[in-house]
């Protein structure tokens, strides 16, 4: 059975795209349908859908299934897009739960990232790697500190730093040296822009009832996600360097 990769190849052969130009149109890097061809990697279920609607064509067809109904940009019927959608996010989140209890740790980097990408940034889906992250709130002009929202059962700040709460979280940044806390703030200025932040960190803290300062080493991933409310927040998802 010819595969999806060369279904894909064969409906843009038959379109009036090239490769280039059907990058361009879904709002992708103008080398993302190349790349995604020669790799064989498989596309998120937001680019599945845009390339339908751009080649006139169901992810059913792509899938090379038995499925002749036609997307069209101007004339998409939302209750076909929603129930593909459903099905392809679905079995995306049940792929992603199966590989991290295969693993038996904590996420990947790509892992939150694929998260990210598939829920728009909103935070649905989010109970298996909600242990897992950190949540502040987005940060206004006026902001002093990092303000915490949510700390999980098995984040870093919780494993590495002994924090009990978001409360408690916050009273750390009131101890840490100024640099330190307007450094973080500023990150998650920069977070709330839309882009993931993703750097290597380098700290010394402080923290209660040790008498010298202890060094961290870790990958930060910051985020900007929304509740279903519209609420904005920062998600941290930080791993320790070994």
């Amino acid at each position: 059975m010819t595969d999806l990769h060369e279904r894909l190849k064969t409906l843009i052969k038959n379109s009036d795209y090239d490769y280039k130009s059907l990058s361009l149109e879904i709002g992708q890097g103008e080398r993302y349908i190349s790349n995604l061809l020669s790799t064989k990697s498989d596309p998120g279920f937001t680019s599945v859908i845009k390339i339908c609607a751009s080649l006139g064509v169901t992810p059913n067809q792509i899938a090379g299934l038995n499925d002749q109904l036609k997307l069209v940009n101007d004339d998409i019927d939302n209750r076909i897009v929603s129930a593909h959608a459903e099905r392809i996010l679905t079995s995306v989140t049940r792929e992603a739960h199966r590989k991290l209890s295969a693993r038996g740790t904590g996420p990947l980097i790509d892992d939150v990232l694929t998260w990210w990408h598939q829920q728009h940034g909103v935070l649905s889906n989010f109970d298996r790697l909600s242990e897992h992250v950190d949540l502040y709130h987005a940060p206004d002009a006026d902001a002093r500190l990092p303000q915490p929202y949510m700390v999980g059962e098995q984040s870093l700040a919780r494993v590495s730093f002994g924090v009990k709460s978001a409360e408690h979280l916050g009273y750390l940044f009131t101890t840490f040296d100024h640099g330190l806390t307007e450094k973080v703030k500023l990150a998650h200025v920069e977070a709330t822009k839309g882009e993931p932040q993703l750097s290597i960190q380098e700290i010394e803290v402080n923290l209660p009832n040790h008498s010298f300062p202890l060094r961290f080493n870790y990958k930060r991933l910051l985020l900007p996600v929304r509740d279903m409310q519209g609420n904005q927040y920062i998600l941290n998802y930080s791993q320790a360097l070994e």
